[in-house]
């Protein structure tokens, strides 16, 4: 059977910076492409934010640029797929949908604070302590990750009980019973159906700080925090029947078919389907990812136990490490004059034998686990007359694969498994030179896929609740790797890069805490 006779899913997803939709054929094949920026507000300072309506208005033009561009009709479309970036969220009027205020996102910082004094708090601590001693006796794997509950601006718990403590439109639409809230999916889904369907996806959900992995449901932390527990949407399956878009937006109502958190998305659409597949998504920011199968992992230090997702009621959890800054970075170059365009950035790098001593420290967004210093501050050490902007740009691109490093480092002492090989997608995965870093520092085979991962994810899932695939075993069959990279076998090599490694954890400790002295 053609690509073409099965008809077509159309798969969005909503990034940090990227909006795009892509038209997939039951082969696989993106068969019509449409992209946009998204535009990033900063009213001020450490605050991240996206205008909802101007989102909007680009996701209804996207799709519809996509679909015409694979000349089709939108009756031919037999499935919506979405894919969300996590950790954003909005709240607004049920009588209406109007926004009451902008998208948060989950690069904003403006609840370092607040973070600090929840963390610290006679609530945190006695349920932290309680936990470990029940732990202690019970070894219930819900008791092991309450005794390690810490929140930090990823979450959106602190940043969702900033807004109700600081928006008075909002506590006065508490007081009216007329307020919704929701992370970006349960916003889109309510204006794509015209408030018919009111869900949160469960990758989505486990991400926010809310939910409980164990228990799968809200749990008592929105309680204890003092939120209430009447603003928190259904938490629905990935291939719920999320139901028809509206017939006006687009002329006929379209299925909606998935609903995923991205990274999950991402993990799915690289068929990540076995326990300890192991995938690094570089995007706005990197994110590694590893399978945990249908058990949760419980972890020590600073990883972060989720949903992958729940498909066909089979449920898959998975274990993230985040560093918030990848892309950001490519982007501060271009801005900066560092770059003229992204792509030359891994031949400006490579044709130098080595950095000149040159370290750059990436904390746009604070230093994630290991290190987790949200006050870190960003910039260059090591600097000579002799410095030249292709140092300045080989650093840059050396402070990404240093991070994933450490990231896969703390993986490796938790998990016992012998990873041999890593799956890599996200606009920054094009960068030979970062790539080919990421295999010598890890030792793993690094195995390129598309950058487009997360729209196949929710694209894949889609067509499974529609009937265009039958099985995640016909998925992984469509599977393309565009180019290995192989480990460094020269010794010599292989030590610098360790030690360059080392050097770079020394430069980084000189830019912890900066802001909390100014």
């Amino acid at each position: 059977m053609s690509g073409e006779s099965k008809g077509f899913i159309a798969a969005l997803d909503v990034g940090t910076t990227t909006l795009r939709c892509h038209i997939i054929d039951s082969t696989g094949a993106a068969v019509g492409i449409a992209n946009s920026d998204i535009k990033l507000l900063y009213p001020e300072k450490n605050q991240v934010e996206i205008d909802p309506e101007e989102l909007w208005n680009s996701i209804v033009d996207v799709i519809k640029k996509a679909t015409l561009g694979a000349n089709l009709t939108f009756g031919r479309i037999k499935s919506l797929g979405i894919s969300t970036q996590r950790g954003t969220f909005l709240t607004w009027r049920k009588s209406n949908f109007k926004p009451l205020h902008n998208f948060v996102t989950w690069k904003d910082l403006r609840t370092t604070e607040l973070v600090k004094d929840v963390n610290r708090s006679w609530r945190m601590v006695g349920l932290r302590t309680i936990s470990y001693i029940g732990y202690i006796f019970t070894r219930l794997a819900k008791l092991h990750l309450a005794s390690q509950l810490r929140f930090s601006s990823l979450h959106v718990t602190v940043r969702l009980l900033w807004i109700l403590r600081h928006n008075e439109e909002v506590q006065q639409a508490l007081k009216d019973d007329d307020v919704s809230f929701g992370t970006m999916e349960t916003w889109l889904l309510e204006k794509l159906t015209g408030g018919k369907s009111y869900f949160t996806d469960i990758s989505n959900a486990s991400v926010t700080g809310l939910f409980d992995p164990t228990a799968l449901c809200w749990s008592f932390v929105p309680r204890l925090m003092g939120i209430p527990t009447t603003l928190l949407p259904p938490v629905a399956d990935n291939d719920c029947k999320f139901g028809d878009t509206l017939r006006e937006i687009f002329g006929v109502p379209i299925r909606i078919g998935s609903v995923m958190a991205d990274q999950s998305a991402s993990m799915y659409g690289s068929c990540s389907f076995k326990e300890n597949d192991l995938k690094l998504t570089l995007g706005t920011g990197a994110f590694m990812n590893v399978n945990t199968g249908e058990k949760i992992h419980a972890s020590l230090n600073g990883m972060y136990p989720l949903i992958g997702w729940k498909v066909k009621n089979r449920l898959t959890y998975a274990l993230e490490i985040s560093c918030s800054d990848a892309g950001s970075l490519v982007q501060w170059m271009l801005n900066a004059g560092l770059l003229s365009n992204s792509s030359e950035s891994s031949s400006l790098a490579s044709k130098l034998s080595d950095n000149g001593g040159v370290y750059f420290v990436p904390a746009f967004s604070g230093l994630g686990p290991p290190i987790s210093n949200e006050t870190a501050a960003t910039g260059f050490i090591g600097v000579t007359p002799k410095t030249t902007k292709d140092h300045l740009v080989r650093a840059v691109l050396e402070s990404i694969a240093f991070r994933v490093a450490l990231a896969y480092n703390m993986l490796r002492k938790e998990r016992a498994f012998a990873f041999r090989s890593i799956k890599v997608d996200g606009g920054v995965s094009k960068n030979d030179f970062i790539c080919q870093m990421v295999s010598d520092l890890t030792d793993l085979k690094v195995e390129r896929l598309s950058s487009e991962m997360s729209v196949l994810g929710a694209a894949y899932v889609a067509g499974l609740s529609c009937g265009m695939w039958s099985s995640e075993s016909e998925l992984t069959g469509m599977i393309k790797i565009q180019r290995t990279f192989l480990p460094t076998n020269d010794p010599k090599y292989k030590k610098s890069v360790d030690v360059s490694l080392h050097q770079w954890q020394r430069a980084a400790e000189r830019f912890l805490s900066w802001y909390e002295y100014i």
